[in-house]
C-alpha cells in the first residue's frame, strides 16, 4: 500500500501548489479598490507563467540531484513569503506584482516536479494515466482556491485577507505532504543523473517537437484563463454565471489531464498530441462564433480549451519518461515546459489588444492562428516521436 499513500500525498501536494490559474477571480475587485489597469493585471499574470517555467528548470534539475524533500520544504517556504507578502501590501502594485507574479509562482515551480517525478517512479507501467491523474490535483487547485475566494468575497471579505489565509493553510500543507513524498528502491544514482547532459536535447528533434507542441497547446488557453471572468461578463453573462467560467475552465482542464493520460497510453504520444490540437482548434473557433450568443456554446468552447490544455500535462512527462526516462524527468521536462514562458506572453499582448480595441475578439484570433500554424508544424515535427524510446524497468510495489 505505500506506493499508494505516496500517489495521494503527490496528489494533495499539487493540489495545494495549483494556484495561480485562479489569479482572475481577484482581478475585478482589485482594480475597483486600487484602480489597476487591465494590461497591469494582466502582466502579473503573464509574468507568473514566466516566472514558473524558468523557475522549474533550476528546480528540476535540484529535485533529481537531492530527491523531492528538500525542494518541498522549500516550495513551502516560498509559498508562505509570497501569499504573506501579498496579505501586507496589496494596495502596492510592485509589492503586488514581486508576491503573486514571481514568488507564488516560483513556489509552485519548486514544488511541482516532486510529486510528479515520485508518482511516475512508483508507476512505472501506468506513465500516461498516472501522469494524468497527478497533474489533474494540479488543475483542481484553481477550482479549490476560486470556490473559496468566491465565497469568501460574497461574504465580504477583501481579497487581501484571502491571500493572509491562503498563506497560513497553504504552505502548511505542502510542507506536510512533501515530507511523506520517498522513492522507490533501485532508482539511478546522483552519479547517473549528473551524467545526464542536457545540452544534448538541442540536438534532438524529439525533443524540439515536444518543445513546439507544448507552445501551441499552452497559448490559447493562457489568453483564455488569465481573462476567464470579465471575458464572460464581456460576452453579457451575469456576474455569478461569469464566476462559473474559472471553475469550467478548470474542470475541463483537469478533466482533459485524466482523459489525454489514458489516451496517451493507448494510442501513443504522436496521436494524442495531435488530436488534442485539433480540438483546441475546435474549441477556440466555437468560442469566437458562438460564445456571445450562446452560454451553453461559450461554457462548452472554454471547458474545450480547458480540456486541451489539460492534455499537454498528461502527455509531455509520460512521453519525456519513456523517451528518456524517469530518473532525468526533472531534468528534460521543465525545459518543455520553458515552452510556456514564450507562450506566457500571450495574456499580456491579449491585455494590451483589450485595451487598445475594448474588446476580446482580437485575441481570441490571435490565439487561434497560433493554434492553426501550430497544429500544421507538429504534425510534421511529429514524426520524429515514433524513434526508439529510452524505457524503465518497473520498480517493486
Amino acid at each position: 500500500m505505500k506506493r499508494y499513500i505516496i500517489f495521494i500525498a503527490c496528489g494533495l501536494m499539487l493540489l495545494f501548489l495549483g494556484t495561480h490559474q485562479a489569479w482572475s477571480v481577484f482581478v475585478r475587485p482589485l482594480r475597483a479598490a486600487h484602480g489597476f489597469s487591465a494590461f497591469q493585471m494582466q502582466l502579473i499574470f503573464n509574468t507568473g507563467v514566466f516566472s514558473f517555467c524558468t523557475m522549474i528548470i533550476v528546480a528540476g534539475r535540484l529535485h533529481d540531484r537531492f530527491g523531492p524533500r528538500p525542494l518541498a520544504a522549500a516550495s513551502a517556504l516560498l509559498l508562505g513569503l509570497a501569499w504573506g507578502l501579498a496579505w501586507a501590501f496589496s494596495d502596492n502594485y510592485f509589492f503586488l506584482w514581486l508576491s503573486m507574479g514571481v514568488l507564488a509562482t516560483a513556489a509552485s515551480a519548486t514544488g511541482y516536479v516532486c510529486p510528479l517525478a515520485t508518482a511516475l517512479k512508483w508507476f512505472p507501467d501506468r506513465r500516461g494515466l498516472v501522469s494524468g491523474l497527478t497533474a489533474a490535483w494540479f488543475a483542481a487547485g484553481p477550482v479549490l482556491l476560486s470556490w473559496i475566494a468566491e465565497t469568501l468575497m460574497r461574504a465580504g471579505w477583501e481579497p487581501r485577507r484571502i491571500f493572509g489565509l491562503v498563506a497560513a493553510t497553504y504552505a502548511p500543507a505542502v510542507l506536510l505532504t512533501g515530507m511523506m513524498l520517498a522513492l522507490p528502491p533501485g532508482q539511478p544514482s546522483h552519479t547517473e543523473v549528473a551524467a545526464f547532459r542536457r545540452r544534448s536535447l538541442l540536438r534532438d528533434r524529439r525533443f524540439w517537437t515536444l518543445f513546439a507542441g507544448m507552445f501551441v497547446g499552452t497559448l490559447p488557453f493562457l489568453i483564455v484563463m488569465g481573462n476567464a471572468k470579465p471575458l464572460a461578463l464581456d460576452f453579457g453573462l451575469a456576474p455569478a454565471v461569469a464566476a462559473v467560467a474559472i471553475t469550467v475552465l478548470a474542470a475541463g482542464n483537469a478533466t482533459g489531464r485524466i482523459l489525454w493520460g489514458i489516451a496517451i497510453d493507448r494510442i501513443g504520444p504522436r496521436r494524442s498530441m495531435l488530436t488534442a490540437q485539433v480540438v483546441l482548434i475546435v474549441s477556440i473557433a466555437a468560442l469566437i462564433a458562438a460564445g456571445k450568443a450562446s452560454v451553453a456554446a461559450f461554457f462548452l468552447s472554454v471547458f474545450g480549451v480547458g480540456f486541451c490544455y489539460g492534455s499537454n500535462f498528461a502527455i509531455y512527462p509520460a512521453t519525456v519518461t519513456k523517451l528518456y526516462g524517469a530518473h532525468v524527468l526533472g531534468s528534460v521536462y521543465p525545459f518543455i515546459m520553458a515552452a510556456q514562458a514564450i507562450s506566457s506572453f500571450g495574456p499580456g499582448l491579449n491585455g494590451f489588444l483589450k485595451d487598445t480595441t475594448a474588446s476580446n475578439f482580437p485575441g481570441l484570433f490571435f490565439a487561434l492562428s497560433v493554434a492553426v500554424i501550430g497544429c500544421a508544424t507538429c504534425s510534421v515535427l511529429s514524426r520524429a516521436l515514433d524513434q526508439n524510446s529510452t524505457t524503465d524497468t518497473p520498480s517493486p510495489a
